[in-house]
């Protein structure tokens, strides 16, 4: 897990400046490589936090003696193992131990088309000598980001971070209105856009190739090598699923648990993190040399109702896990929330608690850590699947009478004394596709209250799904990638990335796989769909005999105290950021009225409130 930067034109840059910028993603060590072309330069900037073969012959940028290739790296090559025995058949030979040269040799041997054989999170810059081009690639869910922008002087650069571009004082700083406003709505900015208007984000499963004979003065088209939507049609059958997806889930976990480096696991008191648990702790057991390195880790706060770590204790005991609880005190509580908003790579809306996660757990010295996200979106997990699906279904019963129906529908909603719940019915109803009833349901804020706190806003509230959905798709497969494509890449992968790479940490998220995510795409729903009694029933048939109280057990989160927090501590933070906000972008935000109506306020309305703090202090901070 590293921070890279490329950067191809003419213009010069501070790259300390840089480097500086993306150390927290990579103390271990930095590197810097450059060369001078026919009509412009090439410079590549790395800084690596050590995972695989932790000597130097794993440093970056990593250059190939043979075809004088060059690359700078972010992320894993979970199958490198595999991919390396191929090419040391073919005759190559290794000087690391590293996925890094496994991914450089690849490319030599095989061309663009390696991208295929990858099983990983990876997001890099590869310089091929001989075509004197640029091949740009991102993993095929997106866990890993990369950024791009055109400079001022009509030049090129790439990074890990937005904040990372921005140092090199080669872009326009401008913010993007639009995607302000995206955040209002969503509580994240939706790729690809960025905070900065000048900034791209790099699409998932695609690659381009950057010739750099020539001056380019608009971005290569996109080229997509992997896509989700290939494997949403049923092809297991005869029974063997279960089975088949026990295999792909135990060999997912199996790549994903190899380090150099203490590995530990997040683990709460649900289905997706406990399953993760049996499967490290029957590793843990068949490899002796490997034996008491993995610790499970459960975080806790003495304030919290909703403390998971005793029975996250407990868990971990029955299958013979080593565990560890952290219990924050409210004092460094506070003190690392304000750390948490500075560590923010654009503006976030949730991420806190990975955050408080990860710090606590890098500071016992866990290094590299599993986490069960991405579960609940692949297998059905949040409770809005089904009742969308009945929603949906009950609707295209009643299709031929949509023109007369609608009407009658705002009519009587109008007779809604709750304004507010009158209006987002209005939108639900509104929407024409099962992807954008998806959006609907993560919308934070309304287009009414976005008027009223922004009066200039100057864009239309529109979805912005990815509009290549196959209507012939089961609903369910559906809106498990429209979440895939919405909520998991805009707000949780996101957050997870600059949560852990604060703390020098690195998140691996075995569901996200790409060969698990093939497999679990492929199963009928019949067979993954939850019910009243049984959640992600694939899943729950897997986990350990003795934790059986956990299938009953109602779906549970690690929940701040944001009324408490935003009153007390950051209360100061709260009139500094609206303060800011209506200053300086136009907004028009009363603090005290805000303090006044935290009293009465629900826990989504007071997650609204959080999601401007953090606003209005990333724009601050940043300006």
């Amino acid at each position: 897990m590293c921070g890279i930067f490329g950067y191809i034109g003419t213009e010069s840059f501070d790259s300390d400046r840089v480097l500086k910028a993306l150390n927290h993603r990579g103390p271990d060590s930095l590197g810097q490589w450059n060369a001078e072309l026919a009509n412009q330069k090439i410079q590549f900037l790395h800084t690596r936090l050590a995972i695989l073969d932790l000597r130097p012959a794993g440093k970056q940028p990593m250059v190939d003696p043979v075809s004088g290739n060059v690359v700078v790296f972010n992320g894993e090559i979970y199958n490198f193992r595999e991919l390396r025995q191929q090419l040391e058949a073919r005759g190559l030979v290794f000087q690391s131990e590293s996925d890094t040269e496994v991914l450089l040799l690849a490319y030599r041997v095989w061309g663009k088309q390696f991208l295929e054989r990858l099983d990983g999170m990876f997001a890099f810059l590869l310089f091929d000598k001989a075509e004197q081009c640029l091949l740009l690639a991102r993993d095929h869910i997106g866990i890993k980001p990369l950024y791009y922008a055109q400079t001022k002087g009509g030049g090129w650069i790439f990074s890990s971070e937005v904040r990372a571009l921005m140092e090199s004082n080669l872009v326009s700083e401008e913010w993007d209105k639009e995607s302000i406003h995206q955040y209002l709505i969503y509580g994240s900015v939706q790729e690809p856009r960025t905070i900065r208007k000048a900034i791209r984000a790099f699409p998932p499963a695609h690659l381009a190739y950057l010739d750099l004979k020539q001056n380019h003065r608009t971005f290569p088209n996109f080229t997509q090598y992997w896509d989700l939507h290939d494997f949403s049609k049923p092809r297991l059958g005869g029974g063997i699923e279960t089975i088949h997806h026990a295999e792909v889930l135990s060999r997912t976990v199996e790549l994903q648990r190899v380090a150099d480096v203490p590995v530990g696991l997040f683990l709460s008191a649900g289905i997706d993190s406990t399953v993760l648990g049996k499967a490290l702790a029957g590793f843990e057991k068949d490899s002796k040399a490997q034996q008491g390195t993995l610790t499970a880790f459960t975080f806790g706060l003495q304030d919290s109702s909703r403390d998971e770590s005793q029975l996250a204790e407990l868990s971990a005991r029955m299958m013979g896990l080593k565990h560890e609880t952290s219990i924050l005190e409210e004092a460094t509580l506070f003190s690392w929330l304000s750390d948490g908003f500075d560590a923010m790579d654009q503006p976030s809306s949730d991420g806190m608690n990975t955050y408080l996660i990860a710090r606590s757990a890098s500071e016992r010295g866990i290094t590299v850590v599993l986490s069960g996200c991405g579960a609940d979106e692949l297998h059905g997990g949040y409770p809005h699947f089904r009742l969308l699906n009945q929603f949906w279904e009950s609707r295209k019963r009643l299709e031929k009478w949509n023109d007369t129906l609608f009407p009658w529908a705002q009519r009587a909603l109008r007779l809604c004394n709750n304004p507010v719940l009158q209006e987002r019915l209005l939108l639900f109803l509104k929407q024409r596709s099962l992807e954008g009833l998806v959006q609907e349901k993560r919308r934070f804020f309304i287009p009414t209250q976005i008027k009223s706190i922004w009066p200039e806003i100057p864009y239309s509230d529109q979805n912005t799904i990815e509009q290549f959905y196959d209507t012939n798709e089961e609903n369910l497969t559906r809106i498990s990638i429209a979440e895939i494509q919405g909520y998991l890449k805009n707000t949780l992968l996101r957050d997870s990335d600059w949560a852990t790479m604060a703390n020098h940490q690195e998140l691996r998220v075995p569901y996200l796989g790409k060969r698990y995510m093939e497999t679990v795409m492929g199963i009928p729903w019949k067979m993954k769909q939850a019910s009243r009694k049984v959640n992600k029933p694939l899943l729950t048939h897997l986990l350990p005999s003795e934790n059986h109280w956990i299938r009953h057990r109602k779906k549970t989160g690690f929940e701040l105290d944001y009324t408490r927090y935003i009153k007390g501590p950051l209360r100061d933070h709260l009139h500094t950021s609206f303060g800011f906000l209506n200053r300086e972008h136009g907004f028009q935000i009363d603090p005290d009225q805000i303090e006044t109506a935290l009293q009465d306020a629900d826990i989504k309305q007071v997650r609204r409130y959080w999601s401007l703090l953090s606003l209005g202090l990333y724009l601050k901070r940043h300006g």
